[in-house]
């Protein structure tokens, strides 16, 4: 009974220190919009949402950038603006397609015109 016990505790310090060295598989991710110069930018897989959302700055690249979609993990979001004009649409869903088609949706509501998918992804 009591090596019994032992291989039990051995096991489950291996796992442990297993478990903690383990790189975390969560990722955060942003998307980064300037409505006056419709410039956008993504960040996908970022050890923290703050590292995402300054990542997805970073590729908008313009001083009136500001991050209008933060996306948790395990979610894809996309981004749909219009062809003119500063309208825009987001969203945030657990697969892709949902994610894509619900952000042109919004963006159409906010146009005449067409509005044109500009990027999509999931984080893990």
């Amino acid at each position: 009974m009591r090596r019994a016990t032992m291989i039990v505790v051995g096991f489950s310090a291996l796992l442990m220190t297993a478990l903690s060295a383990a790189p975390a598989f969560a990722g955060y991710g942003a998307v980064a919009f300037d409505e006056k110069s419709a410039k956008y930018g993504f960040a996908w897989n970022e050890d923290t949402q703050k590292r995402a959302d300054e990542a997805a700055l970073q590729a908008c690249n313009s001083e009136g950038c500001k991050v209008v979609i933060p996306v948790p993990p395990r979610r894809c979001a996309a981004l749909a603006t219009g062809e003119k004009g500063s309208a825009w649409g987001g969203h945030v869903d657990i697969s892709r397609d949902a994610a894509k088609l619900r952000a042109l949706e919004v963006c159409q509501k906010h146009t005449a015109g067409k509005c044109v998918l500009r990027g999509s992804d999931c984080n893990r």
